[in-house]
């Protein structure tokens, strides 16, 4: 009995060993994985000494000798404090999701695939400036240097999903984060899938507007019968209305608001700005708050994680604030299928070839799957997205391919957040704006001699006046009316600077 008694005791006493040492452990690593937020760091990329002041919220304050020296810290601490949240963003981004999370992120990965946010991204960064390029340099040069000098272990989500170490970040993830917000913010999408499957069930085109009514004040256009076009496309808008669901495009409670007052309304003679977006609750959340100083100016706001810049705030001359447009940004078209040949797809001016890209995706416990996109002239085929070939729409005879304005090689959206950095009057404002194409935006503003303005920015399609669609309904690709007839010029956008009214109020 004495012997159990002893054995007891040295068992409760190996337990609490165990958890005084897992406790030790633990609070070991909580405090290794805190950010250094004091003394000095020596890292690689840096043309001076950076000075980083965290307040009593945890909010950056950087002063650099130079721009790109600022933007190069404001890299650093995003990956100080939020590298999980940039690595999951740009495996989501890049279609990249189940090399961590295995089987479960296939779907989201082909459907990111197959429309080439990736792709784009890198089309974009080769048209930037010269000085944006060298703006989204610094940033990833900043967030290298944390990555090459960092002695704290990994964020512990790194650990728990079993992550490999985060790859050296470049300008193109940036890009196409800001293309991932573009995706989420704007677009119909959805709302054209689903007139089209009602469409399929039966309802005729007519009766769809009472499911999706218009505007107040707008009626539902004469529509075009094809019923039976619609119908026959059941297996692909079965796949892609699946890829969509997967992904989880519903735009519901999607928006904000943001007012700007006149100067000539306040007691202090200078204008009030207050922007609320309504972006959701996430942990961690999606903005991060900082302020960067440089010869170039201060400019403190709300910045993205993985994107250079503020996003929403104010720099030492003028004051901004978003809102989401919602304009009709994507088209659907239904491409025919040379029965023949089912490369080849039927356009105004006879067959064409799609163009092919190859790509191959890598899944955590599993053999790599090869997805071959096709993309036509209106832009990828995302009917293909969940079946894993080029070829398996062909024997159906059709394919459905989607045009938006955000995927074009000339969406200049990142050169335009830099030069709004640094604008220091309505003109400087306006000049940056007409460089910003994803998604529209209400954009108020205001500035320190007490001026307010407005403007609608962003490429809206013009569609012809012979196109019945409206952009309501995917339309067939081989009839020219249907393809866009170029872009709203930016002075047709909608915009107003010092309203008589003294201020704008947009949601």
């Amino acid at each position: 009995m004495r012997f159990v008694r002893r054995l007891l005791k040295w068992s409760l006493a190996a337990v609490v060993a165990v958890l005084l040492a897992a406790a030790g452990l633990a609070l070991w690593y909580v405090r290794a994985v805190e950010p250094q937020v004091a003394g000095t760091v020596t890292l690689p990329g840096f043309e001076r000494p950076v000075q980083i002041v965290r307040d009593r919220e945890g909010v950056p304050h950087i002063f650099a000798a130079s721009e790109a020296d600022a933007v190069a810290a404001l890299g650093f601490v995003h990956a100080q404090d939020r590298l999980w949240q940039m690595e999951m963003n740009r495996r989501i981004a890049d279609g990249r999701l189940a090399e961590v999370v295995g089987a479960p992120g296939l779907e989201t990965d082909r459907f990111l695939r197959t429309i080439g946010i990736r792709r784009s991204a890198e089309a974009i960064f080769a048209n930037l400036e010269a000085e944006t390029r060298v703006f989204l340099a610094a940033y990833a040069r900043g967030v290298n240097a944390y990555l090459s000098t960092r002695s704290s272990p990994l964020p512990p989500e790194f650990h728990i999903l079993q992550a490999s170490a985060p790859e050296p970040w470049s300008p193109v993830d940036s890009i196409a984060w800001s293309l991932m917000m573009a995706l989420d913010l704007g677009g119909n999408l959805n709302a054209e899938l689903t007139r089209l499957r009602l469409a399929q069930a039966g309802l005729p085109m007519a009766r769809i507007g009472e499911f999706l009514p218009p505007y107040p004040g707008e009626s539902w256009p004469a529509l075009p019968d094809y019923l039976a076009l619609y119908r026959s496309l059941k297996p692909q808008a079965a796949r892609t209305a699946g890829l969509i669901q997967a992904f989880d495009l519903g735009l519901e409670g999607v928006g904000s608001n943001n007012w700007v007052v006149s100067g000539a309304r306040s007691e202090t003679g200078k204008p009030l700005l207050a922007n609320d977006p309504h972006l959701g609750l996430s942990a961690p959340a999606l903005w991060y708050f900082a302020r960067l100083t440089s010869p170039a100016g201060t400019v403190i706001g709300a910045t993205l994680p993985g994107v250079p810049g503020v996003v929403l705030g104010r720099n030492d001359h003028i004051a901004w604030g978003f809102t989401n447009t919602g304009p009709d940004v994507q088209d659907l078209f239904i491409e025919q299928v040379d029965p023949a040949d089912p490369s080849r797809y039927r356009t105004p001016d006879g067959w064409a070839r799609f163009d092919t890209v190859r790509e191959v995706l890598r899944v955590r416990g599993a053999p790599d799957e090869v997805l071959t996109v096709r993309i036509s002239r209106h832009g990828p085929v995302i009917s293909d997205g969940a079946s894993r070939g080029a070829t398996a729409a062909a024997p159906e005879g059709h394919a459905l391919a989607l045009q938006w304005t955000a995927l074009s090689p000339d969406n200049l959206t990142v050169q335009a957040f830099a030069r709004l950095n640094r604008a220091r009057n309505w003109a400087e404002f306006l000049a940056a704006a007409r460089h910003y194409d994803a998604p529209q935006q209400n954009i108020v503003y205001a500035d320190i001699e007490g001026n307010i303005g407005f403007i609608a920015a962003g490429r809206v399609p013009v569609r012809k006046p012979e196109n019945d669609l409206k952009g309501l309904f995917p339309a067939p690709g081989w009839d020219a009316r249907y393809d866009w007839a170029g872009y709203v010029p930016f002075e047709e956008l909608p915009q107003e600077f010092n309203p008589a009214r003294g201020f704008r109020i947009t949601a």
